[in-house]
């Protein structure tokens, strides 16, 4: 056994090496990004500068996707919000489109909250009409890719977040947080209007500017981020007190009230977080997610296909994490669970 592990030690030694040069976060799981002293040496700070000078090229090559007025605003604050982006009719018919799935759906519980979910695949969507036409929408295509920083295919899903009907403790998403050391892209459509009791997706405004405060913050934290004896901090995504925010002259958390139909997109290096919310309650939304290597420069091209084999790579990533998870008498974080565990109470 000794020298199995010094084996599959030997084998890591060159992605701990490169790791540095990619998306990689985790502090505890890859001794060259969690160094103590190559941090303390500035390893941490030096790559949140490099993916920010990259990312800062790809948006301007990138700025004729959006308006002038939506970049500011999502400069500014962090996030950005279209509303109507979806009128109610179009929401009505995407709704009956969900109510009317009866594909694969998966679940990961987080303390005593459900996160469930189905991929918009090609499977989804040839059987889905209005879901296949808000997939493909060329707008919405435009403004993720430019937020995003890269001309890719995000990840499409349908997802409800169900609040305080497991038998876990607090949510940890409801503690406020950085998701990565470098700006990524998350999206929300919503399709119902989302209230302070259902949880809102929360925002600390301009969170994610890179001031000389939240760079010590980030230095300081960063030192000793491999042992902080806080899972999520360790693995790179880096949770914010309120003392935490105020030494870095942030504001307090906006959460994102709106009515059905709107479009929600953000930086999510800046904090954020899930709303307090009032239990057995709900939130159904289209939910976008892109993430990449953050030191290329450059903003990539339209690739038809990509979509495609993305969508076939998760599905395959959850193939076997079922059956790891099986052959240990145990599911995996995200479990399959039937479509009507997910839509059970949804009206069209």
């Amino acid at each position: 056994m000794p020298l199995m592990k010094s084996l599959v030690t030997i084998i890591k030694v060159p992605y701990w090496i490169l790791s540095p040069l990619t998306q990689a976060k985790s502090f505890k799981g890859n001794p060259i990004i969690g160094s103590k002293t190559l941090n303390t040496l500035g390893l941490h700070v030096a790559r949140i500068l490099l993916s920010r000078l990259s990312f800062s090229l790809r948006q301007f090559l990138l700025s004729p996707m959006m308006t002038r007025e939506s970049r500011r605003e999502y400069k500014r604050n962090g996030f950005v919000l279209f509303e109507n982006f979806l009128s109610k009719e179009d929401v009505i018919a995407i709704r009956a489109d969900i109510h009317a799935y009866k594909g694969e759906a998966r679940q990961l519980t987080q303390g005593d909250t459900a996160t469930q979910r189905f991929l918009l695949d090609e499977t989804t969507l040839n059987t889905s009409p209005h879901l296949r036409k808000t997939a493909m929408n060329k707008l919405l295509w435009r403004y993720l890719n430019y937020t995003g920083g890269k001309i890719a295919a995000p990840l499409l899903y349908i997802q409800r977040i169900r609040n305080g009907g497991q038998p876990g403790g607090a949510d940890p998403q409801k503690n406020i947080h950085s998701d990565t050391f470098h700006p990524t892209m998350k999206a929300w459509l919503f399709l119902e209007d989302v209230t302070e009791e259902m949880g809102p997706f929360t925002y600390v405004p301009t969170s994610q500017r890179l001031t000389r405060k939240r760079l010590r913050w980030e230095y300081r934290r960063s030192v000793n981020a491999a042992t902080m004896d806080d899972k999520y901090s360790e693995k790179g995504s880096m949770r914010a007190t309120t003392e935490d925010l105020k030494k870095m002259s942030l504001p307090s958390p906006r959460g994102i009230t709106a009515k059905a139909g709107t479009l929600v997109i953000a930086n999510t290096n800046g904090f954020h977080g899930r709303g307090q919310a009032t239990a057995g309650s709900s939130r159904l939304e289209l939910w976008a997610y892109s993430r990449h290597n953050p030191f290329n420069p450059f903003p990539g091209i339209p690739m038809p296909f990509a979509r495609i084999l993305k969508n076939t790579a998760m599905k395959l990533f959850w193939t076997r994490a079922d059956k790891k998870a099986a052959a240990k008498n145990s599911k995996a974080s995200w479990h399959l669970i039937p479509a009507k565990d997910m839509l059970d109470d949804l009206t069209p």
